[in-house]
């Protein structure tokens, strides 16, 4: 529970909002104790037909005459010490010592009710009608203030939990965002959607728990409990002598839940992994009429999330029923010992004394209704323990993906990035996504400042990998990555890519309108500088045709504009960034022939003092290169211009001949 307990510590930012809901918990407490309390004047004073005038003074003259009687016996009783022999002396002794402990009891009694006397003539009703009447009045009292204390208690602990976990969502969504890209490859989006969305309702219900029934229930059992021991004491402790075996059952079922709940949440990140998995490839479903796979894949994945819930609530169902048991257990031992002590006028079972004058009927009854208004709240405290564990099981889920040392991250003492103006040098690089799985091997390219630069090569030889190590998404495992002499390594990788913009095959536009989506790329550019950028990805030639023009929401991933416009969009964005590194990943793979040459055209201009790499299977996209390199297997197997690699290089000749062919 320690990643709870940090939830906890950054929950008390609102401090005075948890104060405030203690207090009212306090309050509730109180009154849940007041309410219980008119069990007391009903039973004592109006069953019986009296005022508690005339209660207050029948219990005076008791307890005088139990003081008189208890004096006289005490008296013979010492009397006759004299004339025993020493093994007697000794038990009649024992019995004078009782009989004292029951008098100084009598004595305190008559000192109790003399100073409560005066007040009870004054305010308390003349009439056992009357005395009800009251009470019933003190019992809807309480009962409404203590609802209204109630309501404003769960609000307050419901403001407490929302903003903590609404803080946890924030700090935890920016450390997803700098996780590096290798775990997050490896996370996936579902897992991380469960972990900001369906743990995080755990972990709402566990603050919610800990500020609300964890505190206002151990109040409220203090308060019933508090009166039972001013009652008896020893009674009390007798009462909770079955509390130990209830704890040590709720601690089991409890670690069995913690079990079950991390597997509920791996089983809800299946399902969500199926969800984005079948919306996102809805067409690819469809034109292969895969619909009914879908549904048993994920029905096959909603069925073990339905039997792993089961099985939660198998575990929370359990608790109540063990409570309760364990909870008449307790009562039915200590009313058989109280009533033995009522009906037999003792003070002392098995040799214990219990108290120090007899016990009377009613107050039997109140200690009774004190330790039953005292059980309610054990079960519900009893309930609130798993819920406290799937809170628990969340922050640790929490802590533990998001709370990882980045292998990609800024230096001690990073150096200052240079304005790029000299090169770009790969040397003697080695990267590896697994293990004993090179990706790249003996890297060594130098790229000039300016220069635009073609990579070209079959599926899997690396073009994509080495720009991820420039954009630094990885760090090389051998080898350097320099820009103008200064390893990358040594750089503030946010530092690194301000003067980085990547335009890849599959544009990626988020929800909202085109004109945002083109302004993501500079948070600062005027109106004048995005209809710039605009103009060089030829947007404007489309833009009047939508509904809204630039203030057109293009819909989830832009999926309401066509593949070849979000293209446009992308490398509109990239223009505005300005970069000095300029990455087109097949950036016009979806355009047709006319619209590529346009804004091949336009992008000539732009890609002027510029390091432009540009990624590509398309030879139409050779003519804006000055350079091409050629890779297979992640090295590099031939360097030249795009001419003399159609003359010399039969790597390049056998990628792009089929090509020719076609065209």
């Amino acid at each position: 529970m320690k990643a709870f307990a940090q939830a906890i510590l950054l929950s008390l930012r609102y401090k005075w909002t948890i104060i405030g809901s203690i207090l009212c918990s306090f309050l509730v407490a109180v009154l849940w104790s007041a309410s219980i309390s008119t069990v007391f004047p009903v039973v004592k004073i109006v069953l019986e037909g009296k005022t508690a005038q005339s209660w207050v003074e029948e219990e005076i003259d008791n307890a005088k005459r139990s003081s008189l009687k208890l004096e006289g016996e005490i008296k013979t009783l010492e009397a006759s010490l004299g004339n025993l022999g020493k093994q007697e002396a000794v038990i009649l002794q024992n019995s004078i010592d009782l009989k004292k402990d029951r008098l100084e009891g009598e004595r305190k009694a008559i000192v109790r009710f003399k100073k409560f006397q005066p007040h009870i003539e004054k305010w308390a009703p003349d009439s056992p009608f009357t005395t009800l009447v009251y009470a019933m009045i003190w019992l809807l009292t309480t009962s409404i203030l203590k609802g209204l204390m109630l309501i404003l208690c769960a609000i307050l602990v419901a403001r407490v939990a929302s903003a903590t976990v609404m803080d946890m969502r924030r700090i935890y969504y920016r450390r997803a965002l700098e996780l590096d890209q290798s775990r997050i490859d490896k996370l996936g989006a579902s897992n991380m959607m469960t972990h900001l969305s369906h743990n995080m309702l755990m972990v709402t219900g566990g603050l919610k728990a800990f500020y609300g029934k964890c505190v206002r229930e151990p109040l409220k059992m203090i308060v019933c409990l508090s009166v039972a021991a001013s009652i008896s004491f020893p009674l009390l402790l007798m009462s909770l002598i079955v509390v130990p075996a209830g704890a040590f059952i709720i601690h089991s079922v409890s670690r069995r839940m913690k079990r079950a709940t991390q597997s509920e949440m791996e089983g809800m990140s299946d399902v969500f992994q199926t969800l984005i998995e079948t919306f996102k490839a809805i067409k690819t479903v469809r034109i292969f009429n895969r619909e009914r796979t879908e549904r048993k894949r994920f029905r096959s994945n909603a069925s073990t999330l339905y039997r792993m819930q089961l099985r939660i609530s198998f575990y929370d169902s359990m608790l109540r029923p063990i409570t309760e048991v364990l909870g008449i257990i307790s009562i039915a031992l200590s009313v058989l010992a109280g009533a033995y002590l009522v009906l037999n006028r003792e003070t002392h079972l098995f040799g214990i004394q219990i108290s120090q004058r007899p016990i009377d009927a009613s107050m039997f009854v109140l200690f009774y209704t004190m330790l039953g208004g005292a059980s309610d709240p054990a079960r519900k405290m009893s309930e609130t323990v798993n819920v406290l564990v799937r809170g628990g099981t969340a922050c640790e889920n929490l802590y533990r993906t998001y709370n990882v040392e980045a292998k990609v991250s800024s230096p001690e003492n990073p150096v200052p990035v240079p304005l790029h103006q000299e090169n770009i040098v790969f040397e003697n690089v080695f990267f590896a996504y697994l293990p004993k799985q090179p990706v790249l091997e003996r890297i060594n390219l130098e790229v000039p400042f300016g220069q635009k630069i073609a990579i070209v090569g079959g599926n899997g030889s690396g073009k994509s990998t080495l720009m991820n190590l420039l954009a630094r998404f990885y760090d090389t495992n051998r080898g350097r990555v320099l820009i103008d002499g200064y390893d990358v390594k040594q750089m503030n990788p946010k530092k690194l890519r301000r003067q980085i913009a990547w335009v890849t095959q599959d544009s990626v536009l988020f929800g909202g309108t085109l004109w945002e989506n083109i302004a993501y790329g500079a948070r600062d550019a005027s109106e004048e500088e995005i209809l710039a950028a605009a103009r060089v990805a030829r947007i404007d030639k489309f833009v009047d045709q939508l509904a809204d023009g630039y203030h057109t929401n293009v819909g989830d991933d832009g999926k309401l504009l066509s593949a070849g416009q979000r293209q446009r969009v992308a490398l509109a964005r990239a223009v505005l960034a300005n970069p000095r590194i300029l990455i087109l990943d097949e950036a016009t793979s979806q355009m047709d022939g006319q619209t590529e040459s346009f804004i091949h055209e336009a992008m000539k201009e732009f890609m002027a003092n510029r390091t432009t790499f540009i990624v590509t299977h398309r030879q139409s996209s050779l003519s804006l290169a000055d350079r091409v390199i050629v890779m297979q297997l992640g090295k590099i197997v031939h360097d030249s211009t795009v001419s003399e690699a159609m003359i010399n290089s039969s790597d390049f000749q056998l990628l792009f001949s089929n090509k020719n062919k076609a065209a």
